[in-house]
């Protein structure tokens, strides 16, 4: 059975993914993690500039770890968006950018990515 490739528009789409299921698990070994989040969160809110990021991040914090990680790491629109207005708060090391950045090569030599309307 062969696999469908993930697709995203851009190689910086699918590396955003990637880190997002980084920050998924950190978020499942441990949930407090969110706090972060929501610290710069609440640091926004008088900038109308950041409704959007308010907006859709005061929904999916209000559902809990198991919906924000499932929100970020989903492949559709609503992930997107999540992975797209994400405020700051999860910091990745040096290795592990170096990681997302092989996995990101490994995906695409093995065929397994397409970006845009490649097919």
């Amino acid at each position: 059975m062969t696999q469908m490739p993930l697709r995203f528009w851009d190689r910086n789409k699918h590396m955003s993914w990637l880190k997002a299921n980084l920050a998924a698990r950190r978020i499942q070994n441990d949930p407090s993690t969110l706090l972060h989040l929501r610290r710069h969160l609440d640091a926004w809110r008088d900038d109308p500039g950041d409704a959007l990021t308010i907006r859709v991040w005061d929904d999916i914090l209000a559902q809990g770890a198991d919906a924000v990680v499932q929100r970020i790491t989903a492949l559709d629109e609503d992930g997107e968006l999540a992975r797209d207005t994400m405020p700051p708060g999860i910091v990745l090391d040096e290795a592990e950018i170096v990681a997302c950045i092989a996995e990101r090569r490994r995906q695409e030599v093995l065929g397994l990515v397409v970006y845009g309307s490649d097919s």
